[in-house]
């Protein structure tokens, strides 16, 4: 054998080396799962200009190739610049009294939203799916020091409660005003992985809500205004925003444009 026919021999070898460790890393690349997020619903009722409102949003979510998507661990929920808070006239609720009592211990103009979704686990090779409700508090609602109290509680087939805390924050343009919370790990079942979620919604407000202050001696009944929409709407819609933080390391950021209210005709 000739020293050329020998580096030939070589490179043939590194070559099928390097195609086989590409193959690999293509391999696994492929099979990493990922979280898609999708927000399905989002935007306000009512959707008039500068006016007090409740806002709502739903998300689904899944993995690429997993039966059920890495649990969450973060949270960011965002709305349009613009976007407001008068939290006069609401109470507040503290997490000792949700997680003694529940919902029913805080006071009723304490409530500021409620939500629900579907939840997921795996337990030897089966997956088990589970409802969950969620509720809204405020725990602070002095102006720019804002925070949300939200109690989740699932029921069947395991019950299981939780309470966490959501400061409201004020996000980047185009975004403003939204809500940031830690998710920690659940452990329903011993045996069983933590839980997932897979769909999500809420509705978040407090227009409904009345209360009643003196006005020259008199007591005079007012309406809390809480979140109110954005006086304009420059971009042709609003946005908003999720950001989602999964145990798998991950991050994931759905966007959505809420349509511009529809202006009358004079």
């Amino acid at each position: 054998m000739t020293l050329m026919t020998e580096v030939s021999r070589v490179r043939i070898i590194a070559t099928a080396l390097v195609g086989c460790a590409l193959a690999l890393c293509l391999a696994a690349t492929a099979a990493r799962a990922e979280e898609i997020v999708t927000i399905t619903k989002a935007g306000f009722s009512p959707d008039a200009l500068g006016v007090p409102t409740n806002v709502f949003g739903e998300a689904k979510i899944h993995s690429t190739n997993l039966p059920v998507p890495s649990p969450i661990t973060h949270i960011n929920v965002m709305g349009p610049a613009g976007m407001t808070l008068d939290l006069e006239g609401t109470g507040t609720c503290t997490a000792a009294i949700l997680e003694n009592s529940g919902p029913e211990g805080c006071p009723a103009d304490s409530k500021a939203g409620f939500g629900g979704g579907e939840g997921a686990y795996e337990i030897a090779h089966e997956i088990i799916n589970e409802n969950f409700t969620v509720d809204f508090f405020l725990a602070s609602n002095k102006p720019g020091h804002v925070e949300l109290l939200i109690y989740l509680n699932g029921s069947t087939p395991v019950s299981i409660q939780l309470v966490f805390t959501a400061p409201v924050v004020k996000e980047p343009k185009p975004y403003g005003l939204g809500f940031s919370l830690n998710v920690p790990l659940i452990k329903v079942l011993p045996e069983a992985s933590d839980a997932s979620a897979i769909s999500a919604f809420f509705t978040a407000g407090a227009k409904n809500v009345a209360y009643y202050k003196k006005v020259h001696g008199k007591r005079k009944l007012f309406h809390v205004k809480g979140i109110i929409t954005p006086k304009t709407c420059p971009l042709g819609y609003w946005p908003g925003a999720s950001e989602i933080s999964f145990e798998d390391g991950s991050t994931v950021k759905s966007t959505t444009k809420i349509p511009c209210p529809k202006t009358k005709k004079k």
